[in-house]
């Protein structure tokens, strides 16, 4: 079988050749797989990431048999969906977090004190020893944090607490008093008892010169009554301190009255960061004192048994007191109800 040898000459090449002078032909474009009401049916979903996600699943599903052409546009315009819903998602999550307050996990009042039907009757007609007093006084004793907020305005402990112990109790709340370095310059501090929950009370009253302040926090339940009476230290004479040295709770220590100064007490009790506001029983359970200081011993190293405490009579009525809200009335129904006791 022969095969004719076909010749073709350049200028038949030229005249098959399209033409270069004009641009390329672009060539049609085809129309979206997907219609435009999908689109707009879709869209809105970006708000709603969860039921998104349900309907991707059930597309995927639906578009199996499809073309691969079909598949492949659903499956890019999908995908933007769910991207940008994850954004606008998180966004979202972060600024509900950011606005609205987490729960509290500060109690208004403490459950301890309200359930109590009875506190113990002060002073008491003998001498105290050291297990009737962790018994019956550590009780009255609570632990003070000035409160600081965080960045979603939720309330909680600072970083450094001390001691503070109630003077009165009656239907209407709560009268503690603390050290006013302890509470600083806060409005509210957080309070607790060996139950170890915190409780928000209001600072009401301040004594700077004396080192004293006053908190205030409504009840909610129980008919208890409490005054803490008050005695003027002699020298010499034992007394009982509570409080919370280098964060160790409720430790009690003993000690005498080493020396009566201008408005304070010397302690040979031992006293540590903690103990401030705590306070200073003498062997009735009479408050003798309210712990405001100890003697530093990077200035002397052999310093010992040096703590201070301010008297309690700075709990009196005067011109050194700065009040806020009702605090005035607090103090002064307290110091009625110890006259009418006396």
């Amino acid at each position: 079988m022969s095969i004719d040898r076909v010749v073709v000459s350049p200028e038949e090449l030229e005249q098959i050749q399209p033409s270069t002078d004009g641009p390329p032909a672009v060539p049609a474009r085809l129309p979206s797989p997907i219609p435009l009401w999908s689109r707009i049916l879709l869209s809105p979903l970006v708000l709603v990431l969860p039921l998104l996600c349900a309907i991707v699943l059930v597309l995927r599903i639906a578009f199996r048999g499809q073309p691969a052409r079909v598949k492949y546009a659903w499956l890019s315009f999908l995908s933007t969906l769910l991207m940008v819903s994850g954004i606008v998602s998180t966004v979202a999550a972060i600024f509900v977090f950011a606005a609205a307050p987490l729960p509290s996990f500060v109690n208004t009042g403490l459950p301890e004190l309200d359930e109590r039907g009875q506190f113990p009757s002060l002073p008491s007609t003998r001498d105290l020893n050291s297990a009737e007093v962790s018994t019956q006084l550590k009780p009255l004793v609570i632990v003070v944090s000035p409160a600081a907020r965080l960045w979603n305005r939720q309330v909680t402990t600072s970083g450094s607490f001390g001691a503070g112990f109630l003077l009165h109790a009656d239907h209407d709340g709560y009268l503690f008093a603390t050290a006013n370095h302890v509470v600083a310059g806060a409005q509210i501090a957080l309070i607790s008892t060996q139950t170890d929950v915190w409780a928000k009370a209001n600072v009401v009253g301040r004594e700077p010169q004396r080192d004293l302040a006053l908190l205030w926090m409504v009840r909610h339940s129980g008919s208890g009554d409490f005054v803490q009476p008050l005695a003027a230290a002699e020298d010499g004479e034992n007394v009982f301190v509570i409080g919370h040295p280098e964060g160790l709770k409720y430790t009690l220590s003993t000690g005498i009255i080493s020396g009566l100064r201008e408005g304070v007490l010397q302690l040979t009790a031992a006293v540590s960061p903690g103990n401030s506001g705590g306070p200073v029983y003498d062997a009735h359970g009479n408050l003798a004192g309210i712990v405001s200081s100890k003697f530093d011993r990077n200035q002397d190293a052999n310093a010992e048994n040096l703590g201070f405490a301010s008297k309690s009579d700075g709990l009196q009525l005067g011109p050194g007191w700065n009040f806020t809200g009702n605090g005035k009335e607090h103090l002064q129904h307290y110091l009625a109800a110890l006259k009418q006791k006396d």
